[in-house]
């Protein structure tokens, strides 16, 4: 325990140590007391309450070790560094950011007790590291963040949060546990309280957040959606989120918004970890407008002055929704929170949940393609064509209920152990059905008029009969028409048509197997995309001429033309010549030469018949060669293709052009796929 603090009054720590002087939020100090005595709690309070001050003002008082889990690597690095910089408590984190060398002497440091608190994700609960050092460490308290993903029922369920129940029946009793949350409902709190103890206290605060101006426009399309925007932010002050179902919709968004000269910048998974990191710390300092993101983003920006939260398209349930909301206003200041409700939308949404828990015929496929002999995860995925997030959460699922087993390290090999649960698979079949009300009760919020606000904490628990005052059906006044003009809308429509270039990520760290590259548009929903599918499907000639100038004027503007001295293309599987002519086309315009060197070894299908990443790249493994390794070797190349979908193509290709001597390959296709099931 910190000695200099042992002695004085909890409210004498709260403003000399953590400089906070409006005194506790109703809640806070009987939390702390009752950690204190050692009791296990159960916190559900609204977002932006300050849930965290809990655990760590109490650590102070105890001697030893505060164990934090939190699946949020941003926000496990924010409180990390505030509980470093700003209160005097020594923390660190282990997770999958850090090489297990770093990650090793941050355990070693909680053993020697040089550390008060240890942020870690619960992934790392089943590293054989972890389980040598914890029961080395002298722990005081244990800390659920994110409390709602041991549910099976929460918005955010993962399986690994079912192994910390483990961990606390090997504990004593005695050691006090928080489990925190801000989006419980009664069942979601029942299920939390059987992983953590029936006997636990449940403190339960309101939803509500009276400074959130909540309000619902309809809009159609993305066209309507973002003229909207390009409107509407320059008029809004402060910097804010816009959260997107999809990373393509993340990336299209920022860029119509820097075409409108608005300060954006797009925060997705499939951005690298220092770029995501850049990101968020341009955020926090309000170097940018606005960060157009996936919920990748999630909850691990505690940024207190977050001014505005737009939805661009409609979340998955309203506790989705109040979570992502409420990462604006969390000083008490105003913010908007403003969701564009496309109908449109559902059909993502109803695809994103028929994937987030597989069916039980798909336990059941992997239960019996396990029980033949035991097998690795990607020997699963090429046997059953289900992406590796379904896989890993059926292994997940399977292990924590005891019917297999998991042996070695790399790879490791999955064995059956026990029986398979039939009942246990209609309640998985019952949550999808759960999701899908849930979906359904979105709707209703953004079709309904009623106060938007009380709508959703009602939704969570709150008592009914409040109203806000402020939403957009409260105080419509709070929130005038904003019409685009015509000249935005027809700027927003042409960017998308012939503008947007959607890119292709660089592959490859240490050595690079392709460069980045880009594509001309979308596939779907796209002019050129309809252009390319008739081409290819509907027999009605080459590739037209404005497609081949489309090209080489993208190329003379992103590429480094100086550098490239020759052109190759992706053999055909179905269409012919047509990328070849036209890549020899493009050849020409630029006085590139063409190298007709790659040649098919082995037939190959259609990427899109293949459904995860290990069927497509087995797809393509081994079925290309360099014909003429000698008109490769030394040249730095331009690779071009009519479709990018997963990219194992065209990194099957790159691979074989830099081992017959290439210096680099720029990836170039016609159009690219808006989603792909390389997961």
């Amino acid at each position: 325990m910190d000695k200099e603090i042992i002695n004085q009054p909890l409210e004498t720590v709260l403003r000399e140590r953590f400089r906070i002087t409006t005194g506790f939020h109703p809640g806070q100090r009987e939390i702390i007391e009752h950690l204190r005595l050692g009791r296990r709690v159960l916190a559900i309070q609204r977002t932006g309450w300050g849930k965290s001050l809990c655990y760590q003002i109490t650590s102070l008082y105890y001697p030893n070790l505060t164990i934090v889990f939190s699946p949020l690597k941003a926000l496990m690095r924010d409180q990390c560094n505030r509980c470093n910089s700003i209160y005097g408590i020594p923390a660190a984190i282990v997770s999958s950011d850090f090489t297990r060398e770093e990650n090793l002497v941050t355990l070693a440091r909680a053993q020697a007790g040089e550390l008060r608190i240890l942020f870690i994700a619960p992934e790392r609960l089943n590293n054989v590291d972890w389980q040598n050092s914890v029961m080395q460490m002298h722990i005081n308290l244990i800390v659920v963040d994110e409390a709602h993903c041991i549910s099976i029922w929460g918005h955010d369920f993962r399986p690994d949060y079912r192994r910390i129940k483990r961990l606390l029946n090997i504990l004593p009793r005695r050691i006090p546990v928080l489990a925190l949350t801000a989006t419980a409902n009664k069942r979601v709190e029942q299920d939390i309280l059987e992983q953590i103890g029936p006997s636990t206290l449940v403190i339960r605060g309101t939803m509500h957040r009276s400074n959130l101006w909540l309000h619902v426009v309809p809009l159609s399309g993305d066209v309507a959606k973002l003229a909207y925007l390009a409107t509407a932010l320059p008029q809004w002050e402060g910097t804010g989120i816009i959260y997107t179902t999809t990373r393509a919709q993340a990336e299209v968004v920022a860029s119509v918004l820097q075409g409108a000269d608005i300060d954006a910048i797009y925060y997705h998974a499939g951005r690298d970890n220092s770029m995501r990191q850049e990101i968020e710390k341009a955020l926090m300092q309000n170097k940018c407008k606005v960060i157009c993101a996936t919920n990748a983003l999630g909850m691990g920006i505690d940024k207190a002055d977050v001014r505005f939260v737009v939805h661009y398209n409609i979340p998955s349930s309203p506790i989705h929704y109040y979570q992502e909301m409420g990462r604006a206003g969390r000083d008490g200041k105003m913010a908007r929170c403003v969701l564009l409700y496309d109908a449109d939308d559902l059909t993502i949404q109803h695809h994103f949940i028929e994937h987030s828990k597989p069916a039980a015929q798909c336990y059941q496929s992997v239960y019996a393609y396990l029980r033949k002999a035991p097998a690795k995860l990607y020997d699963i995925m090429r046997q059953t064509g289900y992406t590796q997030s379904a896989v890993n959460t059926i292994l997940k699922d399977m292990e924590e209920l005891g019917i297999i087993e998991r042996a070695g390290k790399s790879p490791i090999l999955y064995t059956v152990t026990g029986p398979l649960d039939q009942q246990l698979l209609q309640s998985y079949d019952a949550i999808r059905q759960q999701k899908q009300h849930e979906l359904e009760d979105m709707q209703t919020y953004a079709t309904g008029q009623h106060c938007y606000m009380s709508y959703l904490t009602e939704y969570l628990g709150d008592k009914p009969g409040y109203r806000c005052g402020v939403c957009g059906v409260c105080a419509a006044e709070h929130f005038p028409l904003i019409v685009p003009t015509q000249r935005i809308q027809e700027r927003v429509r042409y960017f998308l048509e012939e503008e947007y270039l959607p890119a292709i990520e660089k592959r490859g760290d240490k050595k690079p197997i392709h460069e980045a590259g880009w594509s001309l548009s979308y596939y779907s929903n796209t002019r050129i995309g309809r252009i390319i599918h008739a081409c290819k499907y509907e027999r009605v000639g080459q590739f037209p001429d404005e497609v081949v100038q489309r090209a080489v004027k993208v190329l003379r503007k992103r590429y480094p033309l100086d550098t490239i001295n020759g052109i190759v293309s992706v053999p055909p599987t179905r269409s012919g010549n047509l990328v070849e002519m036209f890549a020899r086309r493009v050849a020409a315009t630029l006085h590139i030469t063409y190298l007709p060197v790659i040649q098919k070894i082995r037939p190959t299908q259609e990427q899109k018949i293949f459904t995860n990443k290990v069927q497509k790249g087995d797809n393509v493994k081994n079925a290309f060669a360099v014909i003429s390794p000698e008109l490769v070797n030394g040249r730095t190349l331009l690779l071009i293709d009519d479709i990018y979908d997963s990219g194992h193509t065209i990194r099957a290709i790159a691979q074989v052009l830099m081992k017959a001597g290439a210096v680099c390959i720029y990836p170039f296709t016609i159009t690219r796929t808006l989603h792909s099931d390389d997961q």
